[in-house]
């Protein structure tokens, strides 16, 4: 049972990298609207989507998040 546990650990390491990676890669960063597209005002709005969509063990709040941002006019 300790021989397949630790086999199992690495790749669940791996998959989380991975995932997390390509979460980060598809997070909007610029704004269409050049008013906006600011370091303040991206950190402020991101602020904002993390409120409305707090963490869940499952992960769903990064696609929340990120559709949030896009209706924010974040590309």
């Amino acid at each position: 049972m300790r021989f397949l546990f630790s086999i199992c650990k690495p790749i669940h390491v791996l998959m989380f990298g991975g995932i997390a990676l390509v979460a980060c890669a598809s997070f909007p960063t610029t704004n269409s609207d050049l008013a906006k597209n600011n370091p303040t005002t991206y950190k402020i709005e991101m602020r904002e989507c993390a409120q409305d969509y707090p963490e869940t063990p499952d992960g769903v709040y990064l696609r929340q998040r990120i559709a949030c941002m896009k209706l924010k006019g974040w590309k």
